[in-house]
């Protein structure tokens, strides 16, 4: 316990007068009139302003951590070797809402995401804090999508009323599923910090080129606040100072998922629309479909309940590290992936459907070559 406390204070004598300053700077960022109208100085106070925000709080966040013991302790299914403070993506969850209060009208869908996405945040934040069972888990993610349903926000197929049950049902299968997906994403440093920044990012410049400049700004202050957690995670020559935990990734899994379902991102009927999200999400759709796959294979999953709560090292983090690559080379490489298939994803936009349907099958070729290195150097 006294080496615990002495991390803790260490930490914040060490770094209270720099992220004090941060926090400053953040909160007149976003209070202070901005004497700029320009859409790119608006997105990148934004951006800053989260960041600030999110670096600033950090010294709090951390601190409480460790007086409340929501510590992550190394076993032989982490990367770490340390007791680590779980709860650092509480200060993501306050910057990026914060941001938003300060700065935006909130439309009926823009209150339907942040709302189901604070359910979502303090179910995680409760399981970060006591493990709850699966079936709560699930029950809390339903009434999240309740919220974000009743909103407005959901698949939109372009159908009849009569096809509402397929897209609600498309709905909920991409929202638990994305947010998943990301969560599984979150096993070394650095990963799901750069990851969330990759993405959104992909999808703010979807948004511009769309012009939907709500949704770049939206997009940028989420950007931001994860930007603002690197500092205190993304750390490869000593532990990490905090891990993001489930309130940190499954806030971020979920809040990328909604803006996706959120924004209009082609005229030019659904398949162009979901094609260019689907492409920007694709290496976490990715990892969740063969990682699913091959522990049923194994037979180390055999139901849903065993599939949320099995944990293992091998993702496609993991299996990057297993090849040989450090965890600053493997986060390079997985956003890497992701941008690759992001920048696809911006040139269907302007495209045929003929070429949108050439992408997808070159994304196709892709993960079928991803699949099979995977399959020789581990699952051999």
């Amino acid at each position: 316990m006294t080496r615990l406390r002495r991390g803790a204070i260490g930490l914040r004598i060490d770094h209270w007068s720099v992220r004090s300053l941060a926090l400053v700077l953040g909160l007149v960022v976003v209070l202070v009139p901005w004497p700029f109208s320009g859409l790119f100085t608006q997105t990148v106070r934004l951006m800053v302003a989260a960041a600030l925000l999110c670096f600033g709080l950090m010294p709090l966040v951390i601190g409480a951590a460790w007086r409340i013991g929501a510590l992550d302790y190394p076993d032989a299914r982490r990367v770490h070797a340390e007791p680590t403070p779980r709860i650092g993506g509480v200060g993501i969850f306050i910057a990026v809402n914060v941001t938003l209060l300060l700065n935006f009208n909130y439309s009926l869908a823009l209150k339907g995401v942040c709302i189901s996405a604070a359910i979502v945040a303090c179910l995680s934040l409760w399981d970060d804090l006591k493990p709850q069972r699966a079936a709560v888990k699930l029950v809390v993610q339903a009434l999240a999508l309740v919220v974000l349903m009743s909103c407005g926000v959901h698949a939109d197929m372009g159908a009849s009323a009569w096809w509402w049950p397929v897209e609600a049902a498309i709905t909920a299968l991409w929202m638990i599923g994305i947010t998943n997906a990301f969560n599984f994403l979150d096993g070394i440093n650095g990963l799901a910090a750069t990851l969330a920044i990759a993405v959104t990012a992909l999808m703010g410049l979807l948004a511009w080129s769309t012009g939907q400049t709500y949704m770049l700004l939206l997009c940028f202050a989420v950007a931001g606040a994860a930007l603002g957690f690197l500092p205190d995670n993304a750390r490869y020559q000593r532990p990490a100072r905090t891990f993001m935990g489930d309130v940190g990734s499954t806030y971020l899994g979920w809040m990328m998922a909604a803006i996706a379902l959120m924004g209009g991102w082609s005229a030019d009927g659904p398949i162009k629309s979901y094609s260019a999200p689907l492409l920007i999400f694709s290496v976490m759709i990715f990892d969740m479909i063969y990682t699913t796959v091959a522990r049923v294979h194994r037979g180390d999953v055999r139901n849903v309940h065993q599939w949320i709560e099995y944990v293992g090292k091998d993702h496609l983090h993991h299996r990057l590290m297993h090849i040989g690559c450090s965890q600053k080379q493997t986060v390079l490489m997985v956003v890497s992936f992701t941008l690759i298939m992001g920048l696809a994803a911006l040139a269907i936009i302007k495209g045929t459907l003929f070429s949108t349907l050439l992408l997808l099958v070159q994304a196709c070729v892709f993960y079928v070559m991803l699949s099979f290195l995977m399959l020789r150097h581990w699952d051999a």
